[in-house]
């Protein structure tokens, strides 16, 4: 059964180390791993899932694909519950559709051998996830967005070096990102517009305090649409 990937999937797969051993964290539908299989991307993948559910369906998936000797299932919570041997065996480790805070409990909940290219897709709070890579050691080396259809979703490419460094406000709500591409650009974009809706709302409230913070979010939303024209 030939695998179609959506925008979102097939930015992550782009990132996928040609010939490496892939890891699925939250797998859902194992669309991802049977994907880079039969593309010849990858020669064998490792997926997991923390629900019943989403495991039944990338079995079907897989059953389907007549790839039961290339694709282990696992079901684990997060990394926690996955063999040992596997996580030693893994070049490539996706973790995708999830908020960006649940992603780094995910990373610090278990170490993944060093050298690891982690791909990263934060369906929200993907400020939190940059400013926690690089506090814990990570280099955040490349990202990118996808459009798809009404959403807007971006992927981080990142690997450990041991290096820690504090991200500001700016470097954490910007990433890496680069708007000279054209889905990047849309993706700060939304990000100040959402920055300005918020402050819009706060900016009535009675509270000095809320006041404030809607001054410092259009402050923040000003900075990246500067940062935009200056790059774009």
């Amino acid at each position: 059964m030939p695998i179609k990937l959506d925008k979102r999937l097939s930015l992550c797969a782009e990132e996928v180390t040609r010939g490496g051993f892939i890891l699925d964290v939250g797998t859902d539908h194992a669309y991802l791993p049977c994907f880079l299989i039969e593309s010849g991307v990858c020669a064998r993948a490792a997926a997991s899932d923390i629900a019943d559910g989403p495991l039944c369906a990338a079995h079907r998936t897989v059953e389907q694909c007549g790839l039961e000797s290339k694709i282990a299932l696992y079901k684990s919570d997060g990394l926690l519950d996955l063999p040992e041997e596997v996580l030693q065996s893994v070049t490539d480790a996706v973790v995708a559709g999830m908020g960006g805070e649940l992603i780094a409990k995910i990373i610090s909940g278990r170490k993944l051998p060093e050298g690891v290219n982690l791909i990263l897709q934060p369906n929200t709070r993907a400020s939190v996830l940059r400013r926690f890579l690089c506090a814990s050691g990570y280099e955040m080396l490349s990202e990118r967005a996808a459009v798809d259809g009404k959403f807007i979703y971006t992927v981080i490419n990142a690997r450990f070096t041991g290096k820690c460094r504090e991200l500001t406000e700016f470097e954490s709500a910007v990433g890496a990102l680069d708007p000279r591409d054209v889905a990047s650009r849309a993706y700060l974009e939304k990000e100040t517009s959402t920055l300005r809706a918020a402050a819009s709302g706060m900016v009535r409230a009675f509270s000095e305090e809320q006041r404030r913070e809607a001054e410092h979010m259009r402050a923040l939303a000003k900075e990246i649409d500067d940062y935009i024209c200056r790059r774009g």
